[in-house]
Formats: structure tokens, C-alpha cells, sequence
């Protein structure tokens, strides 16, 4: 730069001296053609200076390419606030890489393969951190890249882990990565279905629109005193009213809570509503406040039928009547078998004609026992405490049997009794203290119950829960709906 100064300098000079030369000549006279001499020397001389600007102008450009490539970055990378689906938006600015990740994937080497230099991978990969743990990327989770589309730079990235949050990771005008999480907004509408069986309570509720997770709610409160194979018959009437909740174009995106339900089997109606104690747990109580879940379930296995009831009954092997001391369920060998109810197992292992056995000791002086199991589920053992709904083992035909099958029995203060007359046993009520407020709910949901329309057959669209998340995609039968997740 200082040689270029000197140069225009040295010419500048020179073009001055030429000047006055060529506008005297050597005998002290004015050239006659010094006008032109003098308007061509001007020209020159503009020219030159216009150059020097010029030149000085492209070298300051020059030395701050970065500050403005970071400029444009953030401009690109603002759209990544946009909560809108990438697929609706126009943005010709900026290019995006749709990648799904694998078993075993992680974050730092995926952005190197797809053409991310090193630096900037660990970069991005720890502001990603500050928002969400790598260590929770799972396969098939998808990520999108994103990459300025005139020059090719990296510019950030977005995850969306579940159907509530998205991770953004975006560049700042310094050209560093920051990282932010965002929780999506959703309404929360009541709906109110209300039939009669004409299949199954989990078909027919289903083809209301009722999410698997509510049904299966429903299952649970009526499981201790609802056998529901074979104590269900066609027209009996339930009803359900529970949450979901939709996005800001109508879809619905979860299933909420079940706040009410109603059932009338036999034509015996039981309601029960949602309440949340003094202790934080929730809970399901009639209108007294005695809690649907039962101290120990009538039946504890799914998808079984009942091979042989409590009584007197001619013995298949033995071949004479002998007092059948529990309830058989006829099942396919390795079906799970569920603890009763909690409690302590007092006895686990080879018992005689039992076979593999297993007794538990519950509150108020009863006790269940399992017979004929082929296997213990690993860590189950004398002294082990269990809790209802927890698989303790599996269906099998040790011991005296003639077919793979459960043999259950419950015993009060040592004497068996019949295990399909649990249903008398009534739940735990609530303190004294809570019924005020358990009141109160009542009331609330009572005016949502009266304030919300049924959904008839064939509802819309919208009503039907598709959360891919949380709601199994294979059909349940009712039972197995009952077993297949612990209630609160």
C-alpha cells in the first residue's frame, strides 16, 4: 500500500512538471495548444484520484469478510424461531438436510460426515448441550441441518425429540452457536362420550375416538371389581370425560387426563372422579370418596379364561371331588402373571403339587398365592416387596397339572376364600380432612360433564388422539389394557 502511495505520489508530481513544461515553451512563450494540455493533465489527474478511492474502498471490504458473513447468518438463522412447520415457510436463503439418526449415532461425528468442519461441529454440539443432553438422541429421531445457500456455511440445526419441544441451534452476529428450547403452546378441549358395548368396551370406545391411553385409564379403575371377559355383556352403558389437546391447526396432539367415568355392568352404575390428594398423589373416588382401586384384583393375568372355579369339583388327575381351594385361569404357556395387590412375598420357589410358587402377605390379614408358574421373574424372592400390577412371573404347567394354566388363591387370616367375591372388598376412602376439597372437584367436573356435548359415532378427525409417543399402536384387549400400565 505505502509502494502504491509513493507511485501515485511520484506520477502526481511528474504530471505537474510535464505541465508546466508543456506550457512554456523553450523561449519563454505559451504553448499554443496549452488549453488542451491543460484539460488533458485534469482528466489524468481525476482519474488517478478516482482509482486511489476506489482501491482504498475494496481493501477495507477485503479485510472484514467475516463480520459480514456472520451478519447474514443470523438473518438466515432467525427463521429458526419460526414455530411454523419448515415446510411452510419461504426461505430461498438457506438450505436444509433432512437426516434420521441411528442406533449408536451421535451428534458431533453426524455433522462431520455431512460436510461440517471439525471446529464448528464441536461448537454447535455444545451449545446443543446447554438445551437438551446428546445423550438422550435415540434412532430414528429426525434432525434437520441447515447451510447458507450461496456460500455453503453451516448455520445450525433443529431436533424436535418429542411432539411438544423443538431444539434450535442457531449462529450470533460474533459467529458463535447458541442454543434454545421450545415448549409448543397447546389448546386443551373436554370431550364426553357416552354408549352401550356393542363389541368390546375398547372397540367401541375406540371407534368414539377415545385415545388408547384413556381407555386404558378406564380399564384400570374398573379392573378390582370388573372381570372384563366375562362380566360385561352387549348394551351395557359407559361413559368417559377426559382432556385433549390440539395445535394451532386443530389437530389433536396428546391425550390428556380421564376426569370422569361411569359404568353399568349388569346394570349396576359406578361413577368415579379424578382427585388429586393432599400428598399429590391422584386418584379415582365415587361420590363418598372410597378410592376404585381395591386392596387385591380379582383376576391377575390377561387374556385368560377361567378353566375352574372355587368349590367343590371333581379332580382331573386324581379323579375324585375334592375342594378346589382357588380359581384356575386356562392361559398359554409364558402369559405374565400380576401381584394381586402390594405386599411382601413370604414364599417364592418349588412347593409340591404347586409347582413353582409364589404367596404374598398383604394389609388386613390376607395373602394371595400362585401356582404351576414356569419361571420367576428375575429378582423375585422370599422378603421382596411387590406392588399391584407388578409381573412377578410366568404361566406354566409345573407341579400337578394337566395344562398350562394359573392357579390363584386368596387367603384371609389363613382361610382360602373365593377370589371372584373380592369385588365386595371396597377402596380405601379418603381423610376426612380431603372431603371438602374432594367436594369441590366433584362440582367442577360435574359442570364440565354438563357443559360439554357428546361426540356421536364417526366423529370428526380431530377428536381422534394420535400421540406417536406415548399411544401403543397395536389393538389391546380389554384386559390387557387393564394390565398394561400400573395405576396411580
Amino acid at each position: 500500500m505505502k509502494f502504491f502511495n509513493k507511485s501515485v505520489n511520484y506520477w502526481r508530481k511528474a504530471l505537474v512538471t510535464d505541465t508546466k513544461t508543456l506550457k512554456i515553451d523553450t523561449k519563454g512563450q505559451v504553448a499554443a495548444n496549452s488549453k488542451t494540455v491543460l484539460i488533458t493533465s485534469s482528466i489524468v489527474l481525476t482519474s488517478l484520484l478516482l482509482y486511489i478511492v476506489f482501491f482504498n474502498s475494496s481493501s477495507a471490504l477485503s479485510e472484514t469478510p467475516d463480520i459480514a458473513m456472520a451478519a447474514n447468518s443470523v438473518e438466515i438463522s432467525t427463521d429458526l424461531y419460526d414455530n411454523r412447520p419448515y415446510g411452510e415457510r419461504d426461505n430461498t436463503s438457506e438450505s436444509k438436510l433432512s437426516l434420521t439418526l441411528k442406533s449408536g449415532q451421535s451428534l458431533g461425528p453426524l455433522l462431520q460426515k455431512n460436510g461440517v468442519e471439525p471446529d464448528v461441529a464441536y461448537a454447535a454440539t455444545q451449545a446443543f448441550s446447554s438445551a437438551y443432553s446428546p445423550r438422550n438422541l435415540r434412532a430414528d429421531q429426525k434432525i434437520n441441518l441447515y447451510f447458507d445457500a450461496s456460500t455453503d456455511t453451516f448455520s445450525g440445526l433443529s431436533l424436535k425429540p418429542n411432539y411438544s419441544n423443538t431444539v434450535f441451534v442457531e449462529r450470533d452476529r460474533n459467529g458463535d452457536f447458541k442454543a434454545r428450547k421450545i415448549e409448543a403452546e397447546f389448546k386443551k378441549d373436554i370431550v364426553r362420550i357416552e354408549t352401550g358395548i356393542e363389541n368390546s368396551l375398547y372397540l367401541d370406545a375406540q371407534d368414539l375416538g377415545v385415545p388408547d391411553k384413556v381407555i386404558v385409564q378406564f380399564s384400570q379403575i374398573y379392573a378390582h371389581s370388573v372381570d372384563f371377559q366375562r362380566d360385561i355383556h352387549k348394551g351395557d352403558k359407559f361413559e368417559m370425560l377426559f382432556e385433549v389437546y390440539k395445535d394451532h391447526q386443530g389437530n389433536t396432539i396428546k391425550a390428556g387426563d380421564l376426569l370422569f367415568a361411569s359404568f353399568s355392568p349388569r346394570g349396576k352404575t359406578t361413577d368415579y372422579y379424578l382427585f388429586t390428594k393432599s400428598d399429590s398423589h391422584d386418584g379415582y373416588y365415587d361420590i363418598n370418596g372410597k378410592g376404585a382401586k381395591r386392596m387385591l384384583m380379582r383376576t391377575p393375568i390377561s387374556g385368560a379364561r377361567i378353566s375352574s372355579r372355587f368349590g367343590k369339583r371333581k379332580h382331573p388327575i386324581l379323579g375324585y371331588v375334592k375342594n378346589h381351594t382357588g380359581v384356575d385361569f386356562a392361559a398359554a404357556r409364558g402369559t405374565p402373571i400380576m401381584a394381586g395387590g402390594t405386599g411382601t412375598i413370604v414364599r417364592a420357589g418349588r412347593y409340591g403339587s404347586y409347582g413353582n410358587y409364589i404367596k404374598i402377605k398383604h394389609a388386613d390379614g390376607y395373602a394371595t398365592a400362585y401356582a404351576h408358574m414356569s419361571k420367576f421373574v428375575r429378582g423375585i424372592k422370599k422378603g421382596r416387596h411387590v406392588t399391584q400390577n407388578q409381573i412377578i412371573g410366568y404361566v406354566g404347567t409345573t407341579g400337578r397339572s394337566t395344562g398350562p394354566h394359573l392357579h390363584y388363591e386368596v387367603l384371609k387370616n389363613g382361610k382360602r376364600i373365593n377370589p371372584m367375591r373380592l369385588s365386595t372388598l371396597t377402596g380405601k376412602p379418603l381423610k376426612k380432612f380431603e372431603l371438602p376439597a374432594f367436594k369441590t372437584r366433584v362440582a367442577e367436573i360435574d359442570k364440565l360433564y354438563q357443559a360439554t356435548q357428546i361426540v356421536q359415532k364417526d366423529p370428526p378427525a380431530a377428536i381422534i388422539a394420535a400421540n406417536p409417543v406415548d399411544t401403543p399402536t397395536d389393538r389391546l384387549s380389554d384386559n390387557q389394557a387393564a394390565a398394561s400400565q400400573p395405576q396411580n
